[in-house]
C-alpha cells in the first residue's frame, strides 16, 4: 500500500455499514475483566481489505493487543512481557491498520531458533480492568481505497 492510499484512507473514514449476509462491517463483543480473543480473520473474512478499522471502547475502559497467536493480556504487568497491552478509556475511538510482519524467533513457538517467521496480527486480545463492570468492545472496517466500494466488506465464507 502507497503512503498516498495510506494517507488517503486515514483522511476519509467511513460510516459503519450495517452488516447484511454478504458483507460485514461491524463487530461487537463483551468486554469483561478475563481476557477474550478473536481472530479478525473469522469476522471480517480478509481483514486487510478496509485497511483501517476503528476500536471503540463503550461502556467501560478496554484493554488491547493484536497478536499473531491466542493469548491473554494483563493491564497491570510492567516492562516488556507478552502480556502487555494498552488502554482504550470508555467512550473513545482507537483507529488502527492491521500489520503483518517478520519476527525473528526467540524459542516462543513463531519459527525455529534464530529464523524470521512471516505473522500476521490477526488476533486481537481485549477485556477490562479487573474488578469492573463489563461493558463492549466495538469495531468496525473505516476505510476503503480511493477506488473501493463496500463490496470489499465482503462476509467471511459467503463465496458472493
Amino acid at each position: 500500500m502507497s503512503e498516498s492510499q495510506i494517507t488517503s484512507e486515514a483522511n476519509n473514514v467511513t460510516p459503519p455499514l450495517m452488516n447484511t449476509d454478504a458483507m460485514v462491517c461491524v463487530w461487537v463483543g463483551i468486554a469483561g475483566p478475563t481476557t477474550q480473543t478473536v481472530d479478525l480473520t473469522t469476522v471480517f473474512g480478509n481483514y486487510g481489505s478496509g485497511h483501517y478499522y476503528t476500536l471503540i471502547a463503550d461502556g467501560v475502559k478496554s484493554y488491547v493487543a493484536l497478536g499473531p497467536v491466542a493469548g491473554t493480556i494483563d493491564e497491570s504487568k510492567l516492562g516488556t512481557p507478552t502480556q502487555a497491552c494498552i488502554p482504550i478509556p470508555d467512550g473513545t475511538q482507537l483507529p488502527m491498520r492491521m500489520l503483518a510482519g517478520r519476527q525473528v524467533a526467540t524459542g516462543s513457538g513463531l519459527g525455529a531458533q534464530g529464523k524470521a517467521t512471516m505473522v500476521n496480527y490477526n488476533f486481537l486480545h481485549y477485556k477490562a480492568p479487573t474488578g469492573t463492570a463489563t461493558g463492549y468492545l466495538r469495531i468496525y472496517r473505516s476505510s476503503l481505497s480511493p477506488n473501493q466500494d463496500a463490496s470489499e466488506f465482503e462476509a467471511p465464507n459467503t463465496g458472493f
